[in-house]
């Protein structure tokens, strides 16, 4: 990406990005970097630095100290900093009169996570614009991902066969009989070992006790859904308008998740505009939402590290997010969906192959169809594509609401900066972040980025409401 895409990037957020930060260098080198090349090499993709950029003045040129040195610099922070070494590349660009430094920050491989600076030895993970250490959860997140990991096949020894659901058990070893005559002559207790239910002393597997499991959280508190129906703006008075646990065995939580998701979501009538039509359809497609939250339950992270924290389920009448433990292994976000999957749980997938939900659907249809099925039907719908992201301890999965297709999000002409649209809202009166977070367009982010700023330089002012809730105004002086 050139320079001028990345700070017209930066402009338009209002803020670093996930994948780019700026920093000033006109002084010297910004310590800063440390933990922000840290970031960038724990987390997926990497990242790019720019300095030479002022965040404090919309991402102006204000160049760095010496070209020549600050690339040594970057180099002998990238040797002797961290543990272990990392690489970077640097180039010298001029953009706007100045002179900037780019450095790209490539991903470390898996057998390198976590990498951490050498005088704090913490390691650090890039979210959003920010970067953040990492807790000791996540840092044996990542040491598990050096090697594939098995947890799925570990025993659960509390639990006994007669935690099993016997009835989907049988019609479990009847399906794999009639597809593999080598298993006919195996007695079941036999073939539950071999085919991973089972351990050698009868105990059941984590992956046989959430396909099979009477009540796997009774074990398993947290290897469950946790689904909330979120407000569009939130407030320090209202959370969320629902918020459930669903639990229960894989196949029955999964339909139990979309059946939940259409009913508080209901349904949008759409116009066809190509033929007139009306039809009304589901607000987010149930195909697409049945798969995205079976790879959430069946590729999570279920190593006791990450077991604190069950499945994340969050709708909005904008957008639904699925987020679970564990990043991407053996695949990136851009080939997701285009090469052959790395399992994470290979002997949980295995088995939900053969595994029915209560409603007849099979868990999963065949690997690696499941996310071009969810590409498919949202192109169908006239949806825009699933938003991947991966933070290497993290998976997230985003997809918008039917509504998308007829009613634009903003009426504003977005290819105005945040800090025009933000001006212009506060000219027509006194608003609190919420009011201009719907009027701009803007993310509640990129609106209190903007205030902020504005704040500083004496253009706008705030008064409180009650809370945490403020009146932002614009001051007489800079009214339009």
């Amino acid at each position: 990406m050139r320079i001028t895409d990345m700070v017209d990037i930066l402009r338009q957020e209002g803020s670093d990005t996930a994948k780019i930060e700026a920093k000033r260098a006109t002084h010297g080198f910004p310590e800063s970097c440390v933990e922000t090349m840290s970031a960038f090499a724990n987390t997926p993709g990497g990242g790019v630095l720019l300095l030479g950029l002022d965040e404090a003045s919309g991402f102006s040129a204000s160049g760095v100290y010496d070209p020549v040195l600050c690339q040594q610099a970057l180099t002998n922070v990238a040797r002797h900093a961290f543990s272990p070494p990392i690489t970077v590349s640097t180039s010298v660009e001029p953009f706007e009169g100045a002179q900037i430094v780019v450095a790209t920050v490539p991903e470390a491989d898996r057998q390198s996570k976590p990498v951490r600076v050498r005088r704090t030895g913490k390691g650090y993970l890039r979210q959003y614009d920010g970067d953040y250490p990492l807790s000791d959860l996540e840092e044996q997140a990542f040491i598990s991902q050096r090697t594939q990991p098995s947890f799925d096949q570990k025993p659960i020894p509390e639990a006994k066969l007669s935690d099993l659901d016997p009835i989907g058990v049988a019609r479990y070893l009847a399906e794999r009989r009639q597809t593999s005559p080598r298993l006919v002559s195996l007695a079941d207790d036999e073939l539950l070992v071999r085919l991973g239910v089972l351990t050698k002393d009868h105990s059941p597997t984590l992956a046989g006790l959430l396909t099979f499991g009477i009540y796997p959280q009774q074990f398993l508190p947290n290897a469950g859904i946790q689904a909330s129906l979120l407000p569009l703006t939130r407030s320090s008075a209202v959370r969320a308008l629902e918020s459930v646990y669903l639990s229960g065995p894989i196949p029955a939580m999964l339909d139990d998740a979309v059946a939940w998701v259409t009913r508080v979501t209901g349904r949008s009538i759409v116009e066809d505009k190509a033929s007139g039509q009306v039809r009304d359809l589901s607000v987010y497609p149930p195909i697409a939402v049945r798969e995205l939250i079976a790879n959430a339950l069946v590729h999570r992270d279920y190593g006791p590290y990450a077991l604190s924290t069950p499945v994340a389920l969050r709708v909005t009448t904008e957008t639904l997010t699925i987020s679970n433990q564990g990043g991407l292994l053996g695949v990136t976000v851009e080939s997701l969906g285009h090469t052959p999957s790395h399992l994470r749980n290979p002997r949980l997938a295995e088995i939900l192959q053969s595994v029915a939900s209560p409603t007849g659907v099979r868990v999963i249809e065949r690997l690696g169809s499941g996310i071009p099925a969810v590409r498919e039907v949202l192109a169908e719908a006239g949806l825009p594509a699933p938003e991947f992201i991966d933070q290497g301890v993290r998976f997230t999965a985003k997809i918008s609401a039917a509504s998308a297709r007829t009613t634009p999000t903003t009426p504003h002409d977005m290819t105005h900066p945040p800090r025009d649209r933000v001006l212009a809202a506060l000219a027509t009166g006194r608003h609190t972040a919420a009011d201009l977070e719907s009027a701009t367009g803007l993310s509640r982010r990129q609106v209190t980025y903007t205030l902020t700023s504005l704040t500083k330089q004496g253009l706008v002012t705030r008064s409180r409401v009650s809370g945490r809730e403020y009146l932002y105004h614009l001051l007489p002086a800079s009214r339009l």
